[in-house]
């Protein structure tokens, strides 16, 4: 099991939540452990043409950030590192302080290199990803990563070729992706 600290789309009421964090706790493959803050300031910034969320790997800079500490079992620390490109080098897994309830713990989280002058320098910082700065986010496809999916419902990885097309053939007909995974999956 593996703490990791979450501060954007993956937390509670935002959409990589209710898509991959919400039932890997359903799973037993996560345990929400509460609210916690970064123990040192970073910047966290919103932005890109889909609104994401980046905490950037300056230490010292910015404030501290308010997120959600979880614990994961592996299946779901490897769904969350294809969820954030770590093996891209999209973002990268460190490990940081972190504060739950008057605690410091040693947690994960995902950052973001930034290079001199990468244009993310530019953007405002914020200490928390609100619902507010959430409006503009649009996911990168219509169908959440199966890949991802699969190691949290325990799916056989070759059956996910057949079970995107009967996706895409049930989203065709009007249903959304939660009906139609819902329909499949029961």
């Amino acid at each position: 099991m593996t703490d990791i600290f979450v501060y954007g789309t993956l937390k509670r009421g935002f959409f990589n939540h209710d898509v991959y964090l919400k039932p890997a706790q359903e799973k037993g493959k996560a345990t929400f452990r509460g609210e916690a803050t970064t123990a040192g300031p970073f910047p966290l910034v919103v932005g890109g043409d889909r609104c994401v969320p980046f905490l950037l790997d300056i230490p010292g800079e910015g404030v501290p950030i308010t997120g959600e500490l979880y614990t994961v079992d592996d299946a779901c620390l490897q769904g969350l590192d294809i969820l954030e490109a770590v093996a891209s080098g999209y973002y990268k897994r460190v490990k940081i302080p972190v504060i739950l309830h008057n605690e410091t713990i040693a947690s994960y989280v995902y950052m973001r290199n930034v290079e001199p002058n990468d244009p993310l320098l530019e953007l405002p910082t914020v200490p928390c990803y609100t619902l507010e700065a959430a409006k503009g986010y649009s996911p990168r496809t219509e169908i959440p990563n199966l890949e991802i999916l699969a190691l949290i419902y325990d799916i056989e990885p070759h059956r996910l070729p057949e079970l995107e097309m009967d996706l895409r053939g049930l989203m065709g007909r009007g249903l959304t992706f939660n009906e139609a995974w819902k329909s499949l999956l029961g």
